[in-house]
């Protein structure tokens, strides 16, 4: 009896000296703050040279399988390096216009016919690994990629 009635009291003292706390947000230390933008640059430099030698990797398995395939998977990253530059870019613009509470129209650069390119790109080659790349097979895989390539570039201005 006697610990809950001690346990009601200090809820209760807690409960008040919470409800008297400021209700602003809390600033870290500098310390803190130089410390935690140290570790997001080590994470996005750690990621990005993840990628670079998951991209270097994935070529020289496409290179070892077949020279074509090989082409074929530099080309699709070529092609998603340009995406991704241009996507980065977009972002920044959207997140300017944000602060600056301009609201402009979204442009889409990649529609329904650019990403049913893609996929058409990305069973050719499928394809392609199953059958052996044959000649009719690479010439396809060319025009595919030219055309949605022209495509997706036509979308941006």
């Amino acid at each position: 009896m006697i610990n809950g009635i001690i346990r009601l009291f200090y809820s209760e003292i807690v409960k008040t000296k919470i409800k008297n706390l400021p209700s602003s947000e809390y600033e870290l230390r500098k310390e803190g703050k130089d410390i935690q933008n140290i570790t997001l640059r080590i994470d996005s430099v750690f990621f990005k040279a993840l990628k670079i030698i998951i991209g270097i990797f994935a070529l020289i398995v496409a290179f070892d399988i077949k020279i074509i395939l090989g082409i074929e998977v530099l080309l699709l990253e070529v092609a998603y390096f340009f995406y991704k530059r241009k996507l980065e870019v977009n972002v920044k613009e959207h997140i300017e216009n944000m602060k600056n509470s301009i609201e402009i129209t979204r442009e889409n650069i990649l529609d329904d016919r650019g990403k049913s390119g893609i996929n058409a790109l990305i069973t050719l080659i499928i394809i392609g690994v199953l059958t052996g790349f044959n000649t009719i097979l690479v010439i396809s895989f060319l025009t595919v990629f030219l055309f949605t390539i022209k495509h997706i570039c036509s979308n941006i201005k």
